[in-house]
C-alpha cells in the first residue's frame, strides 16, 4: 500500500460478486481511462465547532414554580377570647376537639389543636384555600368568646352601612366574621349592636364609626334649572360632568328630558359641593340671559344626520359654537330645528347644520326582488366587487323590490349608476319566472334527500326556490338564463303531468307474507320494477306493523301491479293457511315420534307447516300452516294420533249467534275461564258461519265443560249485564284469596257470574252475569279494593342477626316480600341500631301477609340446618349448565342456599376425610335441604353403554354430524361413538338419568330400522354394467347433469360413469334390480337414437374457438338453436384441439351449420391478418459499453503515516516514546 493506490472500478464489482458473470458477448479490451483524485480537495475534512462556555441555563428549561394548592393558617385563641367559663379552659378542650372534627368534617379540611400551659389554644387548619377561610370562620364563631359592642351613629348614615338591598353589610359580616344587628325603622336611637370575637367585634366598631364619620363630610344640594340649559351644563359629550366627578369627586344628577321633573342634585364632599353649585348655577345664570333661538326647517330624513350617531353631531356643534341644537322627536311630525346660542354664533352654528343635513343623502332604485340574490351573491360579495368604494355607503334591500342607498353624494351617484347598469344587464340576459305546482306534488318535485331538485338545478344551471311549507303557496320561482329557466319550467311542467297522471293504491296483505312480495333480495320486487318502470311499491318496515303496502306510479300500471299483488295475495293467503290444534302437552311426544319420524310423515303427506310450541312457554296448541284442505288433513291426523293415544273424545254444543259473540268477547275470556277451571278441555269457536262450538278433551272433562257452558248459555240473556272494575294489579292476589277462596266463595254466592281476572299486564276485572249479582259482587269488591287501600301499621319482632338477610344483595328478599303483598312499607332498623322491631305500613291484608312472611322466612332461619353433598367436581360443569339455571331452580323451589367450592379449590381433604373441592354445602330447613340434595344429585350426569352394529355407525351420526347432534340436543345427552380403528359397537352415553334412559329408548327404536335398512341396501346392492361409447357421455349426463339426474329421481338408481383409469365405455347401474333393468333399457334407448343422428369432424383456427363460443357460451347456443345441431368444443387434452364435432338429426342442417361457421372464420383470420400488417417490429438498441476507469488517490492518511497505517506483512517500526501507565513495564518486557 505504499506510494499510489490504483484500482478499477470494474474490479470493484467483480470483488464484491465472488464469480465470474456468464456473457453471451465477447468482451473486447478496451484502455482504461485513469482518474486522479486528491484526498484534501476531494474529501474536505469537516468544520470544528468553536468551543462554548456553559452560560446560564435558558428559562425555556426551567421549571415554573408551581404554588401548593394546599394552604396552612394558624389561629391563636388566649384563656380570655376561648369560649366558655374562664374556671373550665383546662376541661373545655374536650369540647373544642369535638368541635373541630365536625368543623373538619363539613369543611374537608384537616384541623389539629394543641392547648398550653397558659390556656391558649392553637388551631392549625391545612386543606384548600376556600375550604380553609371558610373552617376559619366556623372556627371563630364556635370557640371564640363572643363580645358585644354597641356605637351610636345618626340615622342618615344607616344607608351607607347597610349598602343597595344589604350588599354592604352583608359583605361587613363575612369580612369581619361578626354579626350586625341594626335598629328598626321606628326606633329612636340609632344604636349599633355587634356581636362576634373581641379582635373583630373592636375592628368592625371602628370601621362603622369610620363610615359614619367620613358620610357626616358628605354633602348634597338640589336646586332647579329648565332642561333647555342642560346641554351647556353638562357640556359638550359630557365633558364638564366628567371633570367634576374627576376633580371634585362630586356626582351631579341631572334629570333626562322625557321626565318633567326639573332638579339636579349635587352629592359628594360639602365643599366641593358648593364649587360646583356655584359653578352650575352660573352657566345657567349667563346663558339665560344671553341665549337667542333659531328656527329652521330640515327634512325628517336629514334630521337623523345632523342628529349623528349617538347624538354625536349635535355635541359636535355645541363644542364648536357653544350652540344647542333641539331636533323634534322620532314621534314627531315636524321638521323645525331650533338653534339655541349667542347671536354671533346661531349663524355659525345654523351653518353646521345645513353641512351635516346635506353631508349623507339617499336615493331608491327600483329592482325586482328576484335579481336581489344575484346582486349580493354570497356574504355580498358580488356587491362589493360591483362597487368597490362602499366607504360610509349603505346599500339596503327592501322586501318590496326596492334597493335603498345612502351615501355621501358623490359616493352614491357612482354607485346608483353601477346598479343601473348592472339591473339593466340582469333583466337581459336572465329571468325569473313561477310555475304552478299543487301543494301535494312539491314532495315530487324536491325527490329523495333533494335528489330531483339538485339534478334539475345542476342541469339548467338555475335557481330553484320552493315556497316555505306553512304559507301553503302552490307557487314556485326558477331563477336564471333566460333559456336554462325556460327548458327547467317546460321539465316541471312535465313532471306535474306525469304526476296528475299517477295515482296511489293501497292493499293490505299480512305482514307475514310481505317477505314473499320482496323476494329473495328484492328479487321480486325488482322484477316488478323492472316491468312497470313508473311504479314505486312501498313495503312497511317489519318493526312498522303494518299491513298496508302502498303502489304509486302510472294509472294503468298501478292497476296492473295491484291486480298481480292482490293475486299473488290471494295465493300466498291459499298456501298459507293456518288452524291450531289443541293437543296435550303429555302427547306432543307422540306427534313428534321417534327423532321426529311422525311428524315428518304428516309434513310430508300434507305438504303443510307444523310449528311445535316453545318448550317452558305452557302453550299446548300446535300450528299447522298450508293450504286449507291440506291443514284440515294434517289437523285431522294430529288429532287421530292423540285420541289413539287417550280416551279423547269432541262435543259440539250449538250455541245462538248472540252468545258466540259474548264467547268471542275480550279475547274468548269466558272460555279460558272454563278451560281453566276444567283442566284439559278445548273449546273451539268455528271461523265460518257456524252455530256450534266443539269442545274437545277426556270424557270425564268434557262432560263437566259442556255442563259449565250450558249453564252459561241459560243465564246470557237480555238480563246479562258485562262490566269492569279497575284494581291495581298487587291487589289481584288478596281479591283471589289463598287457592282462589275468596273467588270460589263469591262463586258459591253468585252462582251466574264470572269473574274474570287478566292474565296480562292490565288492571281490569272483568265480571260478566246477571245484572244484579254482577252488581251485588261489584259493590263486594269495590268494598274489598277501598279496605285495600286504607294504611295501617304493623310491627314484627325480628332479631337484629337475621336482618341483614333481608337487606343483602340489594334488598332483594325484602324487594321480593313488598312486590308479593301489595308494595307495602317495610322499615328495618339502621345499620348498627340493636332494636329488634321491624315497622310494616299498607293495606291490612297485605301488611298482615307481609308480617306473616318475614316470620315465616325468620324461623326458617331459625331453624336453618347446613347438609353437605358429595358430587365429584368434575360434573360441576355440567350441573351449573346455563348459567346455573337447574341450581337457581332447585334454590327458589326448595327455599335453600346451595353453595358450590370456589373454582379453583385445592384437593385438600378435611377431618372426616373427604376431598374439599367434591363438598357442596346446602343451607335451609332440615327436610327442605333433604328435597334440595335429591334434587341436586338428580342432575349429577351418569354414563350408560349401549350397542349399536359398527356398520350403523355413519347412519347414526347422519350428514355431517346432523343425526347425532340432533339426539344430544333432544334429549341433553352427549354421546360418544368408537373410531373406526376401534372395531367396537359400544357408544356411550353421558347425562342426567332420566334423559339417558329416554336417548337408550330411543336408540333401541333406531337399531330396528337399522335392521330394516340393511335389508334395503342388500336389495338396493344389484348393479350392472351398459356399454356406452365415451363420445355419448357428455349427451347422456345433459347440461348441468339434467339429464342424469332426471334418470336417477325417475327408477331410484345410482348411475356412475368410468373414472380416469376405468373402461371407458362402462357405465354402472346399481339399485333395485327391477328399476335397474327399466334405466339399462332407457340409456340404451337413448345411445341407439344417438347412433343414429349424423355427425361430422370439422378443424377450425383455435384462434376462432372464442369467437365461435362467444360470451357465456350464448353465441355457440345461438347457432346450436338456429341449425337444430350440437356442437363440442374440443377439450384441452385432446391431441388435435382444433376439431370440432357437429351432431344433428338430418345431415343437411349439420353442413349448413359448418358452411356458415366457416365463412366467418375466414372473415376472422382476413380481419387478423390485415391487423397484423401495420405492427412493425422495434429494433433492439444495444446498451453503450462503459469505459472502465484507474481511479489513483494521493495525499490520503494511510499513505503518510505508516505508523498508524502499517501494510500487510511490514514489521512494525520501534515506538518513538516509552508506553507509560500501569501496563506499560510489562509491554517492554514481553517485546524484549
Amino acid at each position: 500500500m505504499n506510494g499510489n493506490t490504483e484500482f478499477t472500478l470494474e474490479d470493484a464489482v467483480n470483488d464484491a460478486t465472488f464469480a465470474p458473470q456468464p456473457t453471451e458477448e465477447t468482451m473486447v479490451p478496451v484502455k482504461a481511462e485513469k482518474l486522479v483524485m486528491d484526498y484534501s480537495t476531494d474529501f474536505p475534512s469537516l468544520p470544528i465547532a468553536p468551543l462554548t462556555t456553559a452560560g446560564k441555563e435558558s428559562n425555556a428549561w426551567v421549571k415554573p414554580a408551581i404554588r401548593s394548592s394546599t394552604v396552612t393558617e394558624v389561629i391563636k385563641l388566649t384563656a380570655e377570647e376561648r369560649a366558655g367559663p374562664a374556671a373550665t379552659k383546662g376541661t373545655a378542650i374536650a369540647d373544642e376537639r369535638k368541635k373541630c372534627k365536625e368543623i373538619a368534617r363539613k369543611s374537608g379540611c384537616v384541623i389539629d389543636l394543641s392547648e398550653s400551659r397558659d390556656g391558649t389554644l392553637s388551631i392549625m387548619i391545612t386543606g384548600k384555600q376556600q375550604k380553609v377561610a371558610a373552617a376559619e370562620q366556623m372556627l371563630n364563631r364556635e370557640l371564640t368568646a363572643q363580645m358585644v359592642r354597641e356605637i351610636t351613629i345618626p340615622k342618615e348614615h344607616f344607608g351607607a352601612i347597610i349598602g343597595k338591598e344589604g350588599s354592604n353589610l352583608r359583605r361587613l359580616q363575612e369580612e369581619y366574621n361578626c354579626t350586625i344587628a341594626m335598629p328598626n325603622k321606628e326606633a329612636e336611637h340609632g344604636t349599633i349592636k355587634i356581636t362576634g370575637a373581641r379582635a373583630g367585634a373592636d375592628a368592625l366598631s371602628k370601621k362603622l364609626t369610620e363610615m359614619s364619620s367620613e358620610r357626616s363630610k358628605q354633602g348634597n344640594e338640589a336646586f332647579d334649572i329648565p332642561h333647555l340649559y342642560y346641554p351647556w351644563i353638562r357640556g359638550a359629550s359630557g365633558v364638564n360632568y366628567d371633570r367634576w366627578a374627576n376633580e371634585d369627586n362630586v356626582k351631579v344628577k341631572i334629570p333626562p328630558y322625557n321626565v318633567e321633573n326639573e332638579k339636579i342634585i349635587v352629592t359628594g364632599e360639602k365643599d366641593a359641593v358648593t364649587k360646583v353649585a356655584n359653578e352650575i348655577k352660573a352657566i345657567y345664570q349667563e346663558k339665560s340671559s344671553t341665549i337667542k333661538s333659531l328656527s329652521v326647517k330640515i327634512a325628517r330624513s336629514q334630521i337623523r344626520f345632523v342628529l349623528g350617531r349617538g347624538g354625536e353631531g349635535l355635541n359636535e356643534i355645541l363644542r364648536n359654537t357653544d350652540c344647542v341644537v333641539e331636533v323634534p322627536s322620532e314621534d314627531s311630525d315636524s321638521d323645525d330645528v331650533i338653534i339655541y346660542g349667542t347671536q354671533s354664533k346661531v349663524v355659525e352654528a345654523l351653518s353646521a347644520v345645513y353641512a351635516r343635513a346635506s353631508s349623507v343623502i339617499s336615493a331608491e332604485i327600483p329592482c325586482p326582488q328576484w335579481m336581489h340574490r344575484t346582486l349580493t351573491g354570497p356574504k355580498r360579495v358580488h356587491l362589493v366587487a360591483l362597487i368597490p368604494n362602499m366607504e360610509r355607503l349603505s346599500v339596503d334591500f327592501t322586501e318590496n323590490g326596492t334597493i335603498y342607498l345612502e351615501g355621501p353624494p358623490a359616493t352614491l351617484t357612482v354607485a346608483k349608476e353601477l346598479l343601473l347598469a348592472e339591473i339593466e344587464r340582469l333583466s337581459r340576459d336572465n329571468d325569473s319566472k313561477t310555475v304552478t305546482v299543487p301543494i301535494d306534488l312539491h314532495r315530487h318535485i324536491v325527490g329523495k334527500a333533494g335528489a330531483n331538485i339538485t339534478k334539475l338545478r345542476e342541469e339548467f344551471d338555475v335557481s330553484i326556490n320552493m315556497p316555505n311549507e306553512n304559507t301553503n303557496s302552490t307557487q314556485i320561482v326558477v331563477e336564471g338564463k333566460k333559456e336554462g329557466v325556460k327548458k327547467c319550467i317546460e321539465q316541471i311542467k312535465e313532471a306535474v303531468k306525469k304526476l296528475e297522471n299517477e295515482k296511489s293504491r293501497d292493499i293490505i296483505v299480512e305482514q307475514r307474507f310481505h317477505k314473499n312480495i320482496i323476494g329473495s333480495k328484492g328479487e321480486s320486487v325488482n322484477k316488478l320494477r323492472q316491468q312497470y318502470p313508473s311504479v314505486v311499491v312501498i313495503v312497511p318496515d317489519a318493526s312498522a306493523k303494518s299491513d298496508i303496502i302502498s303502489i304509486r306510479g302510472d294509472k294503468d300500471e298501478v292497476d296492473k301491479v295491484h291486480a298481480f299483488i292482490s293475486k299473488q295475495n290471494k295465493e300466498l293467503l291459499e298456501s298459507n293457511y293456518q288452524e291450531s290444534v289443541p293437543i296435550f302437552k303429555e302427547f306432543h311426544k307422540h306427534i313428534i315420534g321417534k327423532g321426529g319420524v311422525t311428524i315428518n310423515k304428516i309434513r310430508d303427506e300434507t305438504t303443510t307447516r307444523i310449528e311445535l310450541p316453545i318448550e317452558g312457554s305452557g302453550e299446548e296448541k300446535i300450528l299447522v300452516t298450508g293450504k286449507k284442505e291440506n291443514v284440515k288433513k294434517a289437523v285431522t291426523l294430529l288429532t287421530n294420533i292423540q285420541n289413539e293415544q287417550a280416551n279423547i273424545i269432541t262435543v259440539e254444543t250449538v250455541i245462538p249467534a248472540k252468545a258466540k259473540a259474548r264467547f268471542a268477547f275480550n279475547g274468548r275470556r269466558l272460555l279460558s275461564d272454563i278451560e281453566k277451571e276444567c283442566g284439559n278441555v278445548f273449546f273451539s269457536i268455528p271461523k265460518e258461519k257456524s252455530d256450534k262450538i266443539t269442545i274437545r278433551g277426556p270424557k270425564e272433562f268434557v262432560a263437566t265443560a259442556e255442563r259449565l257452558l250450558n249453564e252459561l248459555l241459560s243465564n246470557l240473556n237480555d238480563q246479562t249485564e258485562e262490566t269492569t272494575i279497575t284494581a291495581e294489579q298487587t291487589y289481584h292476589k288478596f281479591l283471589i284469596g289463598k287457592a282462589g277462596g275468596k273467588v270460589k266463595k263469591l262463586r258459591e254466592q253468585y252462582p251466574t257470574v264470572r269473574i274474570l281476572f287478566p292474565e296480562d299486564a292490565s288492571d281490569d276485572i272483568y265480571l260478566v252475569g246477571k245484572k244484579e249479582e254482577v252488581q251485588a259482587v261489584k259493590a263486594i269488591l269495590l268494598k274489598q279494593i277501598e279496605e285495600l287501600k286504607q294504611t295501617i301499621e304493623l310491627t314484627a319482632d325480628v332479631d337484629s342477626k337475621y336482618h341483614k338477610h333481608f337487606l343483602v344483595r340489594g334488598n332483594e328478599v325484602l324487594k321480593d316480600i313488598q312486590a308479593q303483598n301489595g308494595n307495602v312499607q317495610v322499615y328495618f332498623p339502621k345499620m348498627g341500631d340493636t332494636s329488634t322491631t321491624v315497622t310494616i305500613k299498607g293495606s291490612k291484608e297485605c301488611a298482615e301477609s307481609a308480617k306473616a312472611r318475614i316470620l315465616e322466612i325468620v324461623d326458617d332461619l331459625t331453624c336453618q340446618v347446613t347438609l353437605e353433598v358429595e358430587i365429584d367436581n368434575k360434573y360441576y360443569r355440567t350441573i351449573l349448565a346455563n348459567r346455573g339455571q337447574h341450581t337457581q331452580e332447585i334454590s327458589k323451589q326448595h327455599n335453600v342456599h346451595i353453595k358450590f367450592p370456589v373454582k379453583d379449590a385445592k384437593d385438600e381433604v378435611n377431618e372426616e376425610g373427604k376431598n374439599i373441592a367434591n363438598i357442596v354445602t346446602i343451607i335451609g330447613r332440615d327436610y327442605k335441604c333433604e328435597a334440595a340434595k335429591n334434587a341436586l344429585l338428580a342432575l349429577v350426569p351418569i354414563v350408560k353403554e349401549f350397542s349399536v352394529d359398527k356398520i350403523n355407525h355413519s347412519a347414526l351420526i347422519g350428514r355431517g354430524g346432523e343425526g347425532i347432534r340432533a339426539l344430544q340436543q333432544t334429549y341433553n345427552v352427549n354421546i360418544s361413538i368408537p373410531n373406526n380403528s376401534d372395531n367396537s359397537d359400544i357408544i356411550t352415553i353421558t347425562g342426567v338419568a332420566s334423559n339417558v334412559d329416554q336417548c337408550i329408548l330411543e336408540l333401541q327404536g333406531r337399531n330396528v330400522e337399522f335392521e330394516k335398512l340393511a335389508e334395503e341396501r342388500v336389495l338396493k346392492a344389484f348393479k350392472i354394467v351398459v356399454n356406452v361409447p365415451a363420445t355419448y357421455h357428455q349427451k347422456l349426463i345433459g347440461r348441468k347433469g339434467a339429464v342424469v339426474n332426471e334418470m336417477r329421481n325417475k327408477f331410484d338408481v345410482q348411475i356412475s360413469f368410468p373414472k380416469e383409469g376405468d373402461v371407458p365405455d362402462a357405465v354402472t347401474i346399481s339399485g333395485y334390480e327391477e328399476k335397474v333393468g327399466e334405466c339399462k333399457a332407457e340409456i340404451e334407448a337413448i345411445i341407439a337414437k344417438l347412433q343414429s343422428m349424423f355427425t361430422q369432424t370439422v378443424s377450425f383456427d383455435p384462434r376462432f374457438h372464442p369467437r365461435m363460443i362467444g360470451t357465456g357460451a350464448k353465441t355457440l347456443k345461438k347457432t346450436c338453436e338456429e341449425f337444430n345441431v350440437d356442437i363440442r368444443m374440443p377439450n384441452k387434452t385432446d391431441q388435435d384441439p382444433t376439431l370440432v364435432t357437429f351432431t344433428g338429426e338430418k345431415e343437411s342442417d349439420v353442413v349448413e351449420c359448418i358452411e356458415a361457421l366457416i365463412i366467418q372464420e375466414e372473415d376472422f383470420v382476413d380481419a387478423l391478418v390485415d391487423n397484423g400488417q401495420y405492427i412493425s417490429a422495434r429494433p433492439e438498441i444495444a446498451a453503450p459499453q462503459q469505459l472502465p476507469r484507474n481511479v489513483q488517490i494521493t495525499g490520503a492518511p494511510w499513505q503518510n503515516n505508516l505508523e498508524q497505517f502499517p501494510t500487510m506483512g511490514q514489521t512494525p517500526p520501534a515506538p518513538s516514546s516509552t508506553v507509560s501507565g500501569v501496563w506499560g513495564s510489562r509491554i517492554n518486557k514481553t517485546s524484549c
